[in-house]
């Protein structure tokens, strides 16, 4: 009898390690684990982008249009991170765009495919639980409306209430 206790417990030992070995990892860090590719751009081309975390504002890449940039998803256990990217470029208004991240869906391919393993610990300590949106991020930029008066290239239309009383002295009437 004890024999057989032995091989039944040597069974389920070999089975356990199969099914961790086979099993013990995330269905969504299967598909994409890592950081994910985002690619940006401006029109017009050209203008210094800055990528910030969004909870704690800290810079953590920055170039020039169009590139294209690695961003980790992960934000700590069970929590994704999301980032703004502001684009300045001269005689333009900054513009701002938020990159946030989502739940991806094949997190929930863990009950077919990871089991509580993967759901409960893998994808949410490596982050592959989460995805970026949007992957593909295009900015128009808007040109400044004080560079156009400046250089003489066209007009501002303001309500007259939010004219100062010194700049109402330089307006030229039109009609």
């Amino acid at each position: 009898m004890k024999l057989q206790h032995k091989h039944l417990n040597r069974a389920l030992g070999a089975v356990l390690i199969s099914a961790v070995a086979l099993f013990g990892h995330g269905c969504a860090s299967i598909v994409h684990a890592g950081n994910r590719t985002v690619s940006m751009n401006t029109v017009p081309a050209g203008a210094k982008a800055t990528i910030r975390k969004a909870d704690s504002g800290v810079a953590v890449h920055s170039g020039v249009t169009p590139l294209t940039v690695q961003l980790n998803p992960k934000g700590g256990f069970f929590r994704g991170q999301s980032y703004v990217v502001r684009f300045e470029l001269q005689g333009f208004q900054p513009s701002e765009v938020t990159i946030r991240s989502e739940l991806s869906g094949w997190y929930w391919g863990n009950i077919v495919f990871g089991g509580l393993i993967g759901m409960l610990i893998v994808d949410p300590a490596t982050g592959a639980m989460w995805n970026l949106s949007p992957k593909d991020v295009q900015s128009s930029l808007s040109a400044d409306q004080a560079s156009i008066v400046r250089d003489g290239n066209g007009f501002v239309v303001a309500l007259i209430s939010d004219v100062s009383a010194q700049d109402r002295e330089k307006m030229v009437r039109i009609n």
